[in-house]
């Protein structure tokens, strides 16, 4: 298939994708009862763009890569991160039942790649990465007495094994634009107390792995 035509494709996709999300987004499911009191968070058609983006986005880095195969276990991450972003933006909070089949996804995406590549290292450095990103955010999440949820923690370790298959320089590129993000979030909303974290974590991610392309 031509390149082209497996951009546009996976960039379709994303958009039933995105109305599914939606929709169930809608249903405000993922809330617990003392959260149903809080504002309504509005339609949130960007869910819908944000999902044709990831999967275009990461279809795109794939196809010029020399070895697309070491994008794959961004796919799980591409596919969930829309819905994750919209809930910590609505409830300051992301659950585990998503966020888990995501980090389980993904570590059998760089299993297997392991296994079909016997390249030891696809599997080495997102280990490291994970447990890098991770532990610095907990090490955080508990010196500043929760001061980020332990959503966060999770979701930046997730990041880590994503993203570890492209370098450990990408996975601290895409941490510190992600926390850059948030800070300016905070400083131009001047809010005080928690900040959805998640949400901008994930966009250091994307823009991570599309800097890449221009570095190559």
């Amino acid at each position: 298939m031509q390149p082209i035509l497996i951009i546009l494709f996976a960039t379709a996709a994303g958009v039933p994708l995105g109305l599914w999300l939606r929709h169930n987004l809608a249903t405000l499911s993922y809330r617990t009862e003392d959260e149903h009191d809080l504002p309504d968070p509005g339609p949130r058609w960007w869910v819908v763009w944000a999902s044709a983006f990831a999967l275009g986005s990461l279809a795109t880095v794939a196809v010029l890569n020399h070895n697309p195969l070491v994008y794959l276990p961004l796919v799980p991450l591409a596919v969930a991160g829309p819905w994750l972003a919209a809930i910590d933006f609505d409830v300051l909070r992301i659950p585990n039942r998503v966020l888990a089949p995501t980090a389980v996804a993904s570590m059998l995406v760089v299993v297997g790649i392991t296994v079909a590549t016997q390249a030891w290292m696809t599997l080495v450095v997102p280990t490291v990465a994970t447990l890098a990103t991770g532990g610095a955010f907990a090490a955080v999440h508990f010196a500043s007495k929760a001061g980020i949820g332990f959503g966060d923690v999770k979701v930046a370790a997730i990041i880590g094994l994503a993203l570890g298959s492209l370098g450990l320089e990408v996975v601290w590129l895409s941490i510190m634009v992600g926390s850059l993000g948030a800070l300016v979030w905070v400083k131009a909303r001047c809010r005080d107390g928690p900040i959805p974290y998640g949400p901008w974590l994930l966009c250091g991610a994307w823009f991570s792995e599309l800097a890449l392309v221009s570095w190559q």
